[in-house]
């Protein structure tokens, strides 16, 4: 039986962008009581903290940013290590490469872009728009991964500034600095704590071959799931 629960957000703990439904709230609720929880998402802490919900304040881990910025239950920074001017640039100069590709119009075109500090993320048809659409793009990460394919000379410059770029939740691009992904962060979290690899789980909606959980496999034992529903019922069978 695990004691440390390692979770994706979107598309995992919850629907993109959207609040942990109540009735999962429930079974979050015994877990966050029974075990360490840990939520591990490129969304900055308040954006996970609005998803999870204030209810759950100060009862799990967060790895904020892909895990860039790490904060223990209390609240408490243990690192946070954003881009620097330079990646920064080079990040901007490939979204630009990216809207060109995507060519769409869009309902907010200052909907698309947050840079979070250790993140920077793009979303192609912007983080607001309908719930329905954001799941009808790219439900397999093809558009997504095509995209990069197509643009292998804008990539290697931005491979040179440092900067790895991963899709991610529905409709996003991830930028973070190359080598501190998921897996690397949560690592890093392992090693602190002191955490047994063996008493670990991972769970994430994107551990296929070029998701954003795909990093943490090796690091820790993994569960693959395909949305929130999925994901409770795993809990539930951890708990019974």
């Amino acid at each position: 039986m695990p004691k440390y629960f390692f979770f994706d957000l979107d598309k995992t703990l919850t629907k993109s962008r959207s609040p942990m439904e109540p009735d999962h709230q429930e079974l979050f609720d015994r877990l966050c009581s029974e075990r360490e929880v840990v939520v591990v998402s490129g969304g900055n802490r308040e954006q996970i903290r609005e998803q999870v919900t204030p209810r759950f304040d100060k009862r799990y881990w967060t790895l904020a940013q892909s895990g860039n910025h790490a904060i223990d239950k209390s609240g408490q920074d243990l690192w946070n290590e954003e881009l620097d001017t330079e990646q920064i640039a080079a990040t901007f100069d490939f979204i630009e490469s990216l809207k060109k590709y995507f060519n769409i119009a869009v309902k907010d075109p200052n909907d698309l872009v947050e840079n979070r500090g250790a993140q920077i993320s793009y979303s192609v048809i912007g983080f607001h728009e309908d719930s329905e659409k954001k799941y009808a793009f790219d439900p397999d990460d093809s558009k997504r991964q095509a995209a990069l394919a197509a643009l292998p000379e804008e990539l290697q410059r931005l491979t040179e500034a440092g900067i790895e770029v991963t899709p991610a939740g529905t409709t996003t691009y991830n930028f973070i600095e190359a080598g501190k992904h998921k897996g690397f962060n949560i690592k890093r979290l392992l090693d602190r704590n002191g955490w047994s690899f063996d008493e670990c789980v991972y769970v994430g909606d994107a551990l296929f071959p070029g998701g954003n959980d795909e990093t943490v496999i090796g690091v820790v034992p993994t569960k693959a799931v395909t949305g929130p529903d999925d994901t409770f019922a795993f809990i539930k069978e951890m708990l019974s």
